[in-house]
């Protein structure tokens, strides 16, 4: 594209410094000394004849301009577009000088090379629209180098708002994945907890039914040990009476269910249990494993992107 419009302007805009200079007031002289001859104060102490003041001379809108111009060119020249597009703005509203707009149009541009927002390359397509309203039909001007610019501006928009857009595709798509992950995941740990409670439950239960086993060996063996001494044999004769003699027979057989039944249960659930919560303690490693992974991988996209912007644009 055309480089920044300078000269033209700058001679378009120098006159109003020069005038400006040139109706400006002279240095002040110093001031004359008093003489016997000045007139007396009068009796409030001010004196009797003062010389009129000095009417300050505004400076020219255009002189304004000018400056404004040359700061926001220096700026240009600098790659500090937005402080170039703020100066050049300062200027037009101060000329109205239609070269300002391909300035702007310019500066827009640039700016959108720097950072790749397409916004910019809008508002440049307005600046250089209105240039060639305004200059179109005036004498010297080519309205085919603003057409090719206008349509070159169009082309790489086009392109721009493409990638906004496959890039906004992308990072919805990856939010929704991350979503679906995240499901997963929370599912994931609501069965883990479940695997954990129920392992624990039976673990607490299995346990229980070992000590009832254990509960029912000591009664077997207390019972065993009463009807062994009472039974008489060798030691003599049974001193029980056959109420007693039946309630230990009975206590002794009960003693034997628990322990039989404590065991087989204890041994069925323990076990179960034990494996419960060793499946959940998997289950949850992979949980959080994915976890992980889907964090690193979102992390990954962003990076890409991230690069992807500075050289898609």
């Amino acid at each position: 594209m055309r480089a920044l419009v300078i000269a033209t302007l700058v001679l378009s805009l120098v006159p109003g410094v020069a005038a400006a200079r040139v109706g400006a007031p002279a240095p002040a002289s110093s001031a004359p000394a008093t003489t016997p001859t000045d007139p007396p104060a009068d009796a409030s102490g001010e004196p009797g004849d003062e010389p009129p003041p000095v009417p300050e001379v505004e400076e020219d809108p255009r002189a304004k301009a000018a400056d404004a111009f040359l700061e926001g060119s220096k700026a240009f020249e600098l790659g500090q577009f937005s402080l170039a597009v703020e100066k050049f703005e300062l200027a037009w509203e101060l000329s109205r000088e239609p070269l300002l707009l391909f300035n702007l149009g310019q500066a827009q541009y640039r700016w959108f090379k720097v950072d790749g927002d397409a916004e910019h390359l809008r508002k440049a397509r307005v600046y250089y629209e209105n240039y060639d309203k305004r200059m179109r039909g005036s004498e010297g001007y080519n309205d085919d180098e603003i057409e090719a610019i206008l349509r070159s501006l169009e082309l790489e928009l086009e392109k721009a708002e493409e990638g906004q857009a496959g890039r906004i595709d992308r990072e919805l798509a990856a939010r929704a994945e991350a979503d679906r992950r995240r499901a997963l995941i929370e599912r994931e740990k609501r069965i883990v907890r479940g695997f954990n409670a129920s392992g624990n439950t039976l673990i607490v239960v299995g346990s229980l039914m070992f000590v009832m086993g254990l509960a029912g060996i000591l009664v077997r063996t207390a019972n065993k040990v009463v009807l062994d001494n009472s039974s008489g044999g060798d030691r003599g004769p049974n001193l029980s009476t056959a109420e007693e003699d039946a309630r230990q027979r009975k206590n002794f057989l009960v003693g034997g269910q628990l322990a039989f039944s404590g065991f087989i249960i204890g041994g069925i659930l323990l076990p179960a249990g034990i494996a419960l919560r060793v499946v959940g303690e998997v289950r949850e490693r992979r949980a959080l494993g994915a976890s992980a992974n889907a964090k690193k991988t979102a992390r990954a996209k962003l990076d890409i992107d991230a690069s992807g912007l500075t050289v898609r644009f």
